[in-house]
C-alpha cells in the first residue's frame, strides 16, 4: 500500500519537471511539439475532474477546454476549467482536485508496459503511445488552480473539513487494525482505497444517526408526556341512516 503512494510522489516530479523544461522559452523548436502534446493532456487533465467530481455526487455546471488565451490570442496557451454548481467539499475537492494525477498514473504505466514495451503492437501505435504517454506526463501534475480549490474549500467551513480529516484518519486506523488481526492483502492497492472509502462512510452515516437519536430524546417532553387517544384504538360505530319517508299531503 505504501508503494503506489510513492510512484504517485515520481509521478508527480517528473510531470513538474518534464513540463518546466519543454513549456519554457528556452526548449527552442521542441516548445511548438510540447504545447500540442500539452493541450491533449489538458483535455485528458480536465475530463478527469469531470469524471471524479461525478463519482464525488458533485455534477459539473460545465467544462471548458482553450487552445488560446483570451487576453493573449496571438500566442498558443491551452488551458480548461470545470466549474460546479455547488463548492465541493474539503474531502472532495482534494478527490477531484487529484484525480488527473491518479488516473494519468495508471494509464502511464498501461501504456508503458501494455503497449509501448510489448512485441504485439505496430510502430505505430507504439509512435502514437509514446505522445500520448509524453502528454499525460506534461498535465499529471495538479494545477495551481487545483490546489487553491483545496484551500478555498477548506476555508468555506473550516469545523466540517476537520471532522472531515478525523473521519478519515479514523477509517485509516481502522482498516490498518483489522488487516493486522485479520492478515488479510489485497493483490490491488486500489482496494485499500475503497475499504478507507467504506470504512468512511460507515462512520459517516452512523455519527448522522446517532446526532439525530440524541436530538429526538433532547427534544422529548419528559414532563408532559403525550396522552394516548383511546379514539385512535377504537373503531368508528356504525349508525344506519334513517329511512326516507314520503310526506303526505
Amino acid at each position: 500500500m505504501i508503494e503506489e503512494p510513492l510512484i504517485f510522489l515520481g509521478i508527480l516530479f517528473i510531470s513538474l519537471i518534464i513540463s518546466s523544461l519543454l513549456l519554457n522559452d528556452r526548449a527552442g523548436v521542441l516548445k511548438p511539439i510540447a504545447t500540442r502534446l500539452f493541450f491533449i493532456g489538458v483535455v485528458f487533465h480536465e475530463l478527469a475532474h469531470y469524471i471524479m467530481s461525478i463519482v464525488m455526487g458533485r455534477v459539473p455546471k460545465s467544462i471548458n477546454i482553450y487552445w488560446r488565451d483570451e487576453r493573449y490570442p496571438q500566442y498558443p496557451n491551452p488551458r480548461g476549467s470545470v466549474k460546479h454548481k455547488e463548492c465541493p467539499s474539503f474531502l472532495q475537492s482534494i478527490v477531484i482536485s487529484f484525480a488527473p494525477l491518479y488516473l494519468s498514473t495508471w494509464l502511464i504505466f498501461f501504456l508503458l508496459f501494455g503497449v509501448i514495451f510489448t512485441p504485439f503492437y505496430d510502430p505505430l501505435i507504439k509512435t502514437v503511445a509514446t505522445f500520448v504517454l509524453l502528454s499525460l506526463f506534461l498535465t499529471a501534475a495538479p494545477s495551481k488552480w487545483d490546489l487553491l480549490a483545496v484551500i478555498s474549500s477548506f476555508k468555506q467551513d473550516p469545523k466540517h473539513s476537520w471532522y472531515q480529516v478525523l473521519l478519515i484518519s479514523l477509517s485509516i486506523m481502522i482498516l490498518w487494525m483489522i488487516l493486522v488481526f485479520t492478515e488479510i492483502i489485497f493483490f490491488l492497492d486500489v482496494f485499500y482505497y475503497l475499504a478507507i472509502a467504506g470504512i468512511y462512510l460507515m462512520l459517516k452515516f452512523t455519527f448522522i444517526g446517532m446526532r439525530k437519536l440524541v436530538v429526538r430524546i433532547d427534544s422529548y417532553n419528559y414532563r408532559k408526556p403525550q396522552k394516548i387517544s383511546s379514539r385512535k384504538l377504537t373503531r368508528k360505530r356504525y349508525r344506519p341512516s334513517k329511512p326516507w319517508r314520503e310526506e303526505k299531503l
